[in-house]
């Protein structure tokens, strides 16, 4: 086997080491992403139970308002009732004070059912916040350890990557261009020894003037099946 054939394997060992660290890493993103998620479905409950407070607050901030005028208009109806003598002027200023009173009686029922039910939804903000902070409370030795998990296996990327970059000195550039190119369509092994004949990948027969060729001048060649390098083995 020709020098640069057995470092560019020791490259490719290193790069295989390397795609299993980064699967790891991978595999972190949706361990990561389900705390997440866990964290945003909390708080959009909080929020919609904070929109709903605020709702209910601007209903009874309006009836409040609404309260006010019809308790206003009840005293002047009341003011005018004493002062107008007609029969008809009277009958007009006792309908209006009925009718005020009436609204000032509705109002004063839907404030305090708006009260009660502000109450409830109060008590579901402070429960809901509560249920956030526990989330991430609870979260934050998980991510903590995520966090150093990953931390660990980026520090053990990078050393590998910076082996693999020192060994990728030993083989010629174009040999090295040509295997990256098939690496990065394939993300797995792209040289494979000749064996029986054959490509160790795929099987595919290689004609035995390329194999002759192949095993005079130690030159790697592309298979034509599947596409990775192949080389010939020391017997």
């Amino acid at each position: 086997m020709k020098p640069d054939v057995a470092a560019l394997l020791d490259v490719q060992a290193e790069d295989l080491r390397s795609y299993g660290i980064e699967d790891k890493l991978n595999a972190l993103a949706p361990r990561l992403a389900a705390l997440e998620k866990d964290r945003a479905r909390a708080a959009d409950l909080l929020t919609q139970a904070g929109e709903a407070v605020g709702v209910e607050e601007k209903r009874l901030s309006d009836l409040q308002d609404r309260l006010r005028q019809h308790r206003e208009l009840r005293d002047k109806s009341e003011v005018l009732l004493g002062q107008v003598s007609a029969p008809r002027e009277a009958a007009a200023a006792l309908a209006q004070i009925e009718q005020a009173k009436r609204f000032v009686a509705d109002e004063e029922r839907e404030i305090e059912a708006i009260g009660h039910k502000l109450t409830e939804l109060r008590k579901g903000v402070a429960e809901r916040d509560k249920a956030v902070k526990e989330i991430e409370k609870a979260q934050q030795e998980a991510r903590a350890t995520l966090d150093a998990d990953r931390a660990a296996l980026q520090k053990e990327l990078d050393a590998l990557r910076g082996e693999r970059d020192k060994k990728a000195t030993g083989v010629p550039k174009p040999l090295m261009q040509k295997y990256d190119r098939i690496r990065a369509k394939r993300r797995s092994e792209a040289v494979y020894p000749l064996r029986a004949g054959s490509c160790a990948h795929c099987d595919t027969a290689i004609p035995v003037q390329r194999r002759s060729s192949m095993k005079s001048t130690g030159a790697t060649e592309l298979c034509e099946g599947c596409g990775v390098l192949l080389f010939v083995a020391d017997d």
